[in-house]
């Protein structure tokens, strides 16, 4: 790969950027999807008791027995997680890293906190739903969190950070927005940490009955419920080779040499795009229709 790798220019936004919440509309397709959602407003019911009543079990349980609880409860929520490595593995290779993921659903959290040494950012939320499950899930799996304001105190916990990386592996979505899986925006550098290696975390997510994960006009709480109602959901996590900034070599420029190794693992491009060009085109499509 080159050193210096530059976006893709030629791919369009709406490419990027999925307008509906089904991908398959065909008669047949609608109707299993209306047969189906009795089930699935049940399993949402199950599934939030679930998460509900292990993290009330995991509050009255040491740290140690914490991630073997988390992982009961991916498998009672049907969330599999596929990855070459071994969690041991995992370990050795993240550890006093910064994880650099492509961002394709609300769920993404969901298979990361079940990885070793995991400390996830954690910003503002409107939604009382993802505050409430996120809370539930960080007391169940026992991984930590850095609830951050602003720019202003991401540099500065990051820097804290750097005195002494290890024990910590910080996970990072650098698009600062979700893509719908066929192409990544362009990452920003400041989920970077200078001084310390980067790992890309190149991430898929298979869901059933044609579901979007992240449909552009939908809210965010209805795309948890969407996903959380589905048969099984099925997450793929590929820890690349780490990644050093090159003497001298622009802070845009490492981060664009990070996205473009995610991509070249997924084989989607890695484009031009922004997080402030995916909402420039969302509020331009809702003035349309």
């Amino acid at each position: 790969m080159r050193n210096n790798p530059e976006p893709d220019s030629t791919v369009p936004i709406d490419k990027i950027c999925d307008m509906y919440v089904w991908r398959n509309v065909n008669t047949r397709a609608r109707l299993l999807r209306y047969l189906y959602l009795p089930v699935g407003l049940v399993l949402v019911l199950f599934r939030l008791s679930a998460i509900l009543l292990m993290s009330l079990a995991a509050s009255a349980m040491p740290s140690r027995v914490k991630p073997a609880l988390y992982r009961t409860l991916l498998w009672i929520l049907n969330i599999r997680v596929r990855c070459p490595m071994s969690l041991r593995q995992v370990a050795a290779h993240t550890d006093g890293c910064v994880i650099a993921s492509n961002h394709i659903s609300v769920f993404d959290h969901y298979p990361v906190l079940a990885m070793p040494h995991a400390t996830l950012i954690v910003v503002r939320t409107d939604s009382l739903l993802g505050k409430l499950t996120g809370h539930l899930l960080f007391q169940c799996s026992g991984a930590r969190y850095w609830k951050i304001a602003d720019k202003r105190q991401l540099a500065r916990r990051l820097r804290q950070w750097r005195r002494s990386p290890l024990g910590t592996t910080l996970y990072t979505t650098p698009e600062a927005t979700i893509n719908n899986g066929l192409g990544l925006f362009r990452f920003r550098p400041e989920f970077l940490v200078r001084g310390l290696p980067v790992v890309p975390l190149a991430m898929r997510l298979k869901a059933p009955l044609s579901l979007n994960p992240n449909p552009l006009h939908g809210a965010g709480p209805m795309k948890f419920l969407r996903l959380l109602s589905m048969p099984w959901l099925e997450f793929e996590l590929n820890f690349l080779d780490r990644q050093v900034p090159a003497p001298g070599q622009p802070d845009q420029a490492f981060a664009d040499q990070v996205q473009a190794c995610i991509a070249q693992q997924l084989q989607i491009p890695a484009t031009q795009w922004t997080r402030e060009d995916k909402y420039r085109f969302r509020n331009e499509q809702g003035l349309r229709g």
